[in-house]
């Protein structure tokens, strides 16, 4: 099932599997943000990473006495979703626990994802209740990727990020094998801007867990190029900035609760790294905001 919301400005679009935007396409300019998921580069647009962010151990989590398996970003990005609530500007999606999350995930939950647009701006909030007797354990991400170059004029390396406050920013370092090494590089993010380039990810995904921003911009200083892409984020403590390296012509900004395990720290997956605890019949929100705006 594919839902659409529209207004004068943008025409978004969602899949009922995971609950994933798959457009946001600015009537204006004539533009497509969204990457639309190339599958010989990538074939995904913007999954929901649930419950976990990035991999654990062999695929592998222990919760206290038991064991469970869990592929890399969890399940919830290919589940399916149903309607709960629809307006003329907004859509609310929910999945909820069944027998089969729970031989991977132990626990009761809702997840609920809710769109809404507002002129040129587009709000993705996810919600996750737990309706159980007992404390929850998950971890959640947002995973937008973005067309970049805007153009065929010009390249990825005529881009930049553009946060919003200077930073002084230590990057966390993966391994070959998508795991943390629990070493940092440290202020490797100082200043405010991020030139990009194919190389700039050779090591993987760019990882951080003490941005002070709220947003950032896609852009590009030539006068040509005259949009920008604004992302924002609330509270969502961890980001992580990906592209494969096959000169794909895309850009993920993710902002994150939680990350990849650190390689061979076999924990209790309470004790993860960003895990959030979720007290019985309490909810979590965090949502990120997509605009395309002009100079």
């Amino acid at each position: 099932m594919l839902y659409c919301l529209e207004n004068e400005f943008i025409a978004v679009k969602i899949k009922g599997t995971g609950a994933e935007l798959c457009s946001y396409y600015d009537k204006q300019k004539q533009r497509e943000i969204i990457w639309q998921a190339d599958p010989s580069h990538w074939k995904r647009h913007a999954p929901i990473l649930f419950p976990i962010v990035g991999k654990v151990n062999n695929n592998i989590y222990k919760l206290e006495k038991e064991t469970f398996t869990l592929s890399q970003h969890g399940f919830a990005r290919d589940q399916e979703f149903r309607v709960v609530e629809q307006s003329d500007s907004s859509i609310t999606l929910i999945n909820i626990a069944s027998e089969t999350t729970k031989e991977f995930f132990p626990f009761d939950y809702a997840l609920k994802v809710m769109f809404s647009i507002f002129d040129k701006e587009l709000k993705v909030t996810y919600r996750v209740e737990n309706p159980s007797l007992r404390k929850m354990y998950f971890c959640i991400g947002a995973h937008p990727g973005f067309n970049c170059p805007f153009d065929k004029a010009s390249n990825f390396s005529d881009y930049e990020l553009e946060f919003e406050k200077t930073e002084s920013s230590d990057r966390i370092l993966l391994n070959d094998n998508g795991f943390r090494t629990g070493k940092r590089a440290k202020e490797w993010l100082s200043g405010n801007t991020i030139k990009l380039s194919e190389d700039l990810f050779n090591q993987d995904a760019l990882i951080f867990d003490d941005l002070k921003s709220t947003y950032l911009t896609i852009g590009s200083k030539k006068k040509n190029i005259k949009e920008r892409v604004k992302i924002g984020w609330f509270n969502y403590p961890h980001m992580g900035i990906w592209k494969p390296l096959n000169n794909a012509p895309f850009i993920c900004i993710e902002p994150w609760n939680g990350m990849a395990d650190e390689a061979n720290l076999n924990q209790d997956f309470k004790n993860k790294y960003g895990v959030i605890h979720l007290e019985s019949g309490n909810y979590f929100e965090c949502f990120y905001t997509i605009e395309n705006i002009s100079k």
